[in-house]
């Protein structure tokens, strides 16, 4: 038997999340090949960075292009290691090869990458939930809480965030090799690993795949792995197991040589570039603890009303209905009776007392730091609650002696109802960033996230501690499963539909975002770009897509070692739409739009917009580019006059017209 192939009943599940993700994600659907869900913003970015990897990863695989060069993508020209200033999207690349090689549809691709991560992600804690509890049931709703968390509308997109299939998938993977199962075989480590081998090799594959897929939860997810196996292999008697233990090291290096290489062009990027997150844009990108009863604007349910503190990556709303069946799991394992009368009759009534008393100690302190955390802290008299370093020492020193002389706090710390709601509150509490704040007051100067800041590398590279959300919105789906478990035990006699079907729509009600808004776009000094963008088709023999702008056929046919340069220059909204319609030529072009940007990009941008005041600055800024020509999208401008400025500045330093072509844009040559 391999542990890592699928329950049964998988497959039912699978195709009920895929009917619900493509409903819920409605209209999308129906312009499958031609629709972009959210804005057209960092989506067009990501479709980019996907069309640059599934052009070249086949040829990097094959050895006709270096590594270095799969780096040096065609944006920010001169600068190299464009696709090192945000997310890669490897794994993501993998994923669509297949289609993108039948059809040159990068709109196609994409959005198959959409619909497929909430079912996927519904699907893996499905497996994960269901391994854990025996329970189809409450995997399934476990399985609807993370696969259609309301936090997901709020990241619509980006796709990187809502790539988190991979994180279940990675847990299911490593608890199925831990657990005993009757029918393995345990004569020889041979056996043992003949037996489990699949399991690892697929819970190792995942991660490696995670950390593909998103920069952030390689970082954000790391900590959150080691956590889970070890207090799962504790639970089941297995810390003892050198097999287990050496076979999670080879799982450990396999992960960490397939990631390395990834990190690498990162790091010279942060060199080249001095490239360091500001201390100040973390605070600013941090969720509030406002942030989670603040939902989408988009929401159906709670869009308008849950609108507490709406701010950059701060809408981290998970939902009530998981709230409440977490609830229910918790009250369970504290209200839980000891089986064997017997035993608890053993107890030595100091022992029953004392344990009492640090019971109580424990949920005082722990109260007091999430007192601390979450509203500042109180005073009451005597008792203060205002330094969480001493609250969370006292907690640690309370708990060590709990665990010590009470089963019964052994057993309560040994299940994964426990192991979930750690995971939930850690996850949560690093969301908040170095400073957490309620609201605009800030509540303490002791974050989490700023020991990772301060000591761990990589930290200072990344932005948003928000997207812990999805860390933590996975643990609590792992504790609403539970609580759907002991909600439908509670009701057993009456048919399994009467809870399942009702929380089955409580969850996606919540999370519901009809129809899904798409192909919204944005200006920012010039006028509004198109409403839409269309599929290039840039692949082989194929022909630009119809409605890709005409200029970038003509752009598409210049010759080796031309470098472009377009105008508008600088302006967001339009510099969005130049990187996305790079994919149609693979021409280097020395606009661009990112997550990070070269400091020459920055300073070209400010000459660019002295072009009237200091004509021979702005040419030299150009040259310097490397720029052998130029697109002027005349319709682009808000005003026409700025267009006629820009076109008499390059045909006073000599650049000559190549073609006008009649929807207003311009193609020159700045050689002679």
């Amino acid at each position: 038997m391999n542990r890592w192939s699928p329950p049964s009943g998988g497959l039912a599940a699978f195709g009920l999340y895929s009917l619900l993700a493509i409903a819920l994600t409605w209209p999308l659907v129906i312009g499958l090949g031609s629709d972009v869900p959210g804005d057209l913003g960092d989506s067009l970015l990501n479709m980019w960075i996907l069309g640059w990897g599934a052009e070249h990863v086949p040829r990097l695989l094959v050895g006709s292009i270096g590594w270095s060069d799969f780096w040096n993508a065609n944006i920010f020209h001169p600068d190299p290691l464009a696709l090192a200033l945000s997310e890669h999207l490897f794994g993501q690349v993998l994923q669509i090869l297949p289609i993108y090689w039948l059809t040159g549809n990068i709109i196609l691709c994409y959005n198959l990458l959409f619909i497929s991560s909430f079912a996927l992600s519904a699907f893996g804690t499905y497996l994960l939930v269901r391994d854990l509890t025996g329970d189809k049931r409450a995997a399934f709703i476990a399985g609807l809480v993370y696969g259609f968390l309301p936090y997901r509308i709020a990241s619509v997109p980006h796709l990187q965030v809502i790539s988190s299939q991979w994180m279940p998938l990675a847990l299911y993977g490593f608890n199925r090799f831990v657990t005993d199962d009757p029918s393995l075989p345990r004569r020889s480590s041979r056996e043992f690993w003949r037996a489990k081998s699949g399991a690892l090799i697929g819970g190792t594959a995942s991660l490696v795949m995670q950390n593909w897929s998103c920069g952030y939860y390689l970082l954000y997810f790391a900590p959150f792995v080691p956590l889970f196996v070890v207090h799962r292999m504790w639970t089941l008697g297995k810390l003892k197991d050198l097999r287990i233990w050496a076979s999670l090291a080879g799982g450990a290096v396999a992960t960490l040589a397939l990631t390395l290489p990834f990190l690498f062009p990162y790091q010279q990027v942060q060199q080249l570039f001095g490239i360091e997150r500001p201390f100040g844009e973390i605070v600013q990108f941090s969720a509030n603890v406002l942030s989670y009863v603040t939902a989408s604007e988009n929401l159906d349910l709670w869009g308008t009303t849950l609108r507490f503190y709406p701010h950059g990556e701060g809408e981290t709303f998970l939902g009530f209905v998981p709230w409440l069946l977490a609830l229910i799991a918790l009250s369970s394992l504290i209200w839980h009776r000891q089986e064997n009368d017997d035993l608890r009759a053993a107890v030595p009534p100091w022992q029953r007392y004392l344990s009492a008393f640090l019971l109580l100690v424990v949920v005082t302190q722990l109260i007091g730091v999430l007192s601390v955390v979450l509203f500042g802290g109180f005073e009451l008299g005597p008792i203060s609650a205002r330094t969480p370093q001493r609250l969370l020492a006292q907690f640690a020193i309370a708990v060590a002696l709990l665990l010590a002389i009470a089963q019964r706090a052994r057993d309560v710390i040994r299940s994964p109802i426990t192991l979930a709601l750690v995971g939930t509150i850690l996850a949560m509490w690093l969301s908040l960033g170095p400073l957490p704040a309620t609201g605009n007051t800030r509540i303490s100067d002791f974050g989490l996230y700023g020991l990772l800041y301060q000591y761990v590398p990589g930290f200072n590279g990344v932005r948003v501690p928000a997207r812990y959300a999805m860390i933590a919105g996975l643990f609590l789906a792992i504790l609403a499963g539970y609580g759907a478990q002991r909600l439908m035990s509670a009701v057993r006699f009456l048919p399994s539909a009467f809870c399942l079907l009702p929380l089955s729509a409580l969850i996606l009600i919540e999370g519901a975002a009809l129809p899904l808004e798409i192909n919204r776009t944005w200006s920012q000094n010039e006028t509004m770009p198109p409403p839409r963008v269309y599929a290039n088709n840039a692949l082989g023999h194929r022909s630009l897509g119809e409605g890709v702008p005409p200029i970038y056929a003509r752009v598409k046919a210049l010759p080796a070692g031309t470098a472009i340069t377009e105008f508008p220059f600088g302006d967001a909204a339009w510099e969005i739409r130049y990187v996305y319609y790079a994919a149609a030529h693979w021409k280097p072009i020395t606009n661009g739009y990112s997550g990070s940007f070269p400091p020459r990009y920055k300073e070209r941008v400010a000459r660019m917009q002295l072009i009237a005041k200091d004509p021979d600055g702005a040419w030299q800024s150009l040259k310097d580019s490397g720029s052998t020509h130029v697109v002027i999208h005349r319709n682009a401008f808000a005003n026409h006059a700025d267009a006629d400025t820009v076109e008499s500045w390059l045909k006073s330093h000599g650049a000559a017209e190549i073609e006008r072509l009649p929807d207003g844009d311009l193609l020159l040559t700045l050689q002679p």
